[in-house]
């Protein structure tokens, strides 16, 4: 009898059996997985679930990541994947790259000072998220075999064709700098900036705060649980 290779399979299927490959077993089996346990599964395997895709949005922002399925609030969503550098190696590279503001880093705390440098991970989907102070995930630290990893699980119920965005945690960050220079002088030029007659409403437009034109990511305090 022929064995089937992984490309006889769809990319779901094919996915879950490299994942078995890697990790030495099916995950438990039950009708409802723990998003623990989902995460667990998804980060051994090295890959990313089903239910994503990347999407171009415009000039400014770039690319972003959005569902293609309902995913329930505390679900498990993707690993934030790169290559794990000290902050010391973080700082080299970062000064070359400010120039061309194009490097994605990722601070984290567990037993001592950690980087994850996902500047050159195109295959990987979770580092084209973009930032929302208020999004509609979150990130968390998680330890499997005493090993740390960055995942990110639903903040609340996120519908098919949403937008994934989650908290970078750097009020610093420059998108998030030029969304409150616009807020601060959209309020001082007009006391009613949603009146689309006036010319300052036109001018300056409806800002959200969620500009993600991306730099360095320098995230913090990671809750761990």
């Amino acid at each position: 009898m022929k064995m089937a290779s992984t490309l006889d399979f769809s990319r779901g299927k094919r996915a879950v059996k490299i994942g078995l490959d890697k990790c030495g077993g099916p995950p438990v089996k039950s009708r409802r997985v723990s998003p623990d346990v989902d995460a667990e599964f998804w980060c051994k395997a090295g890959l990313d679930k089903d239910g994503f895709e990347k999407r171009y949005i415009d000039d400014t922002i770039g690319f972003g990541v959005f569902a293609t399925q309902r995913f329930q609030k505390g679900a498990f969503l993707l690993e934030y994947v790169g290559s794990r550098i000290t902050p010391q190696e973080a700082e080299q590279l970062s000064t070359g790259r400010r120039k061309k503001n194009k490097f994605y880093m990722f601070h984290f705390t567990w037993n001592g000072k950690h980087v994850i440098d996902a500047t050159h991970t195109l295959d990987r989907l979770c580092r084209f998220v973009n930032d929302e102070k208020n999004g509609n995930a979150v990130m968390k630290l998680k330890v499997f075999n005493h090993f740390p990893r960055l995942c990110l699980f639903a903040a609340k119920d996120i519908e098919a064709g949403e937008e994934i965005r989650y908290d970078y945690g750097n009020e610093d960050a420059p998108w998030r700098k030029k969304c409150r220079d616009n807020e601060e002088e959209r309020n001082v030029d007009d006391d009613d900036p949603f009146d689309l007659l006036k010319e300052s409403a036109m001018k300056h437009g409806n800002f959200t705060g969620d500009w993600s034109s991306r730099s360095c990511l320098k995230t913090y305090g990671i809750p761990e649980s």
